[in-house]
C-alpha cells in the first residue's frame, strides 16, 4: 500500500474507481471509462499532492513534446497555470502506469 492513498480518501477513491472501471470494460474512454478515471486520479495528485509527481521522464515523447513547449511558452511569457497543469498530471500518470521502473507506482 501506498502512504498517500492510506491517508488520503480522494486519492483511494479514485484509484478503486479506476481499477474497478478498467476491470469492467478496458476498452471503454467514454464518462466513467478507464481513461477518465485515471485522468481525474492524475489531476488530483497534481493538484493535491505535487510533491510526488516526478519530473520529466527520459524517453517519454510526450513528456519532451510538453517540456519544450512549456520552455518556449515561458520564453515568450505565455506560460499559463493550464500549460503547468497538463504537463503536472501527464507527469502524474507515470505514477499510474510505472513507465520508468525508478518511478513508485501507486497501488491500492
Amino acid at each position: 500500500m501506498n502512504l498517500v492513498l492510506d491517508s488520503c480518501p480522494e486519492c483511494s477513491r479514485l484509484l478503486r474507481t479506476q481499477r474497478d472501471t478498467t476491470r469492467s470494460d478496458a476498452s471503454h474512454t467514454g464518462p466513467g471509462g478507464g481513461a477518465r478515471t485515471a485522468t481525474g486520479l492524475a489531476r488530483h495528485l497534481a493538484n493535491r499532492h505535487p510533491h510526488l509527481i516526478p519530473g520529466w521522464v527520459p524517453g517519454c515523447e510526450r513528456c519532451a513534446e510538453l517540456a519544450a513547449a512549456l520552455g518556449r511558452a515561458q520564453e515568450q511569457g505565455l506560460l499559463g497555470a493550464g500549460a503547468s497543469q497538463a504537463g503536472a498530471e501527464h507527469r502524474a500518470l507515470h505514477l499510474l502506469t510505472g513507465v520508468e521502473d525508478d518511478l513508485p507506482l501507486l497501488e491500492a
